[in-house]
């Protein structure tokens, strides 16, 4: 499955990214993950060293090209191959996670430009690495943006990261609405740094009243700002921690998803007719 993480700044989208990859590999799944944030910190979630995260090689903004047709219909190709992306872009964070980083704005300074060729380049990224492994992880921007350009359309399940307050909920109804019209086949919400029942009910009742699906609940866990403290991936700082473990079940719960999709599929394919 192709699958993104989005959510307000400090939801702790790029945590579940991080995390949920290293647990997929774990289970001898081979992840590419993707980090779609022009302020870029999977790699460090994932279990990278800083000196090894800061040597990454971002992939160029000028990775998906416009190309007319002869209908003059304008479409947007990318410039490499997929086996040149892997080779040239693509860094061993962990045992079976492969990860691509996004460009910073232009030279990474202060008013050196937009982000719009980035975001060209991800969305070709998510749409073309398709067959790399198991699952495609992408770790989106925070906020909005990414969604208004489109940069997430092709994916199959957008995980919105939504903390027990009004606010994180009110950013998650306005990403639901817009993953609604990009016509995500599933998305869902997680709760995070839930402290106690109380908060858990109050992200369910908010999700109900607006139609929203939650895929799972992960509590607030001082062992995971602890290994963000010492710059290491909770996943390795604390692997049997509350908030590793409520991410191990959503990794579950995904994984369901992805069983009933191919039942869905397989289903479709068999009541189609004969090829001619």
């Amino acid at each position: 499955m192709k699958i993104a993480t989005v959510g307000k700044g400090g939801s702790g989208k790029t945590t579940i990214a991080g995390i949920l990859a290293r647990i997929f590999a774990e289970r001898d799944q081979h992840i590419l993950a993707i980090d779609g944030d022009p302020n870029p910190n999977l790699a460090l979630t994932i279990g990278m060293s800083r000196e090894d995260a800061d040597r990454i090689a971002y992939i160029p903004s000028n990775l998906m090209q416009r190309i007319e047709g002869p209908d003059g219909i304008a479409t947007l190709q990318l410039t490499h191959s997929q086996d040149e992306i892997m080779a040239r872009y693509s860094h061993k964070a962990a045992n079976n996670v492969d990860l691509i980083v996004m460009g910073k704005p232009a030279d990474g300074s202060a008013g050196s430009g937009c982000m719009c060729a980035s975001h060209r380049a991800v969305r070709g990224l998510i749409t073309e690495l398709t067959n790399i492994g198991e699952h495609t992880i992408t770790d989106m921007e925070a906020g909005l943006e990414h969604l208004k350009r489109g940069t997430a359309r092709n994916v199959d399940l957008m995980l919105i990261v939504a903390e027990p307050y009004y606010r994180s909920l009110e950013a998650a109804m306005r990403t639901h609405k817009l993953c609604v019209e990009l016509a995500i086949p599933f998305i869902r919400v997680v709760a995070n740094k839930v402290r106690n029942d109380e908060d858990r009910l109050a992200i369910e009742s908010f999700c109900t009243q607006h139609g929203i699906d939650i895929i799972g609940v992960v509590p607030l866990d001082d062992a995971m700002m602890e290994a963000e403290r010492e710059a290491s991936s909770p996943f390795d700082f604390a692997p049997e921690s509350a908030g590793v473990t409520g991410i191990r079940n959503l990794a579950d719960a995904i994984d369901g998803l992805g069983r009933s999709r191919s039942k869905v599929s397989r289903a479709d394919e068999a009541v189609l007719p004969p090829a001619s």
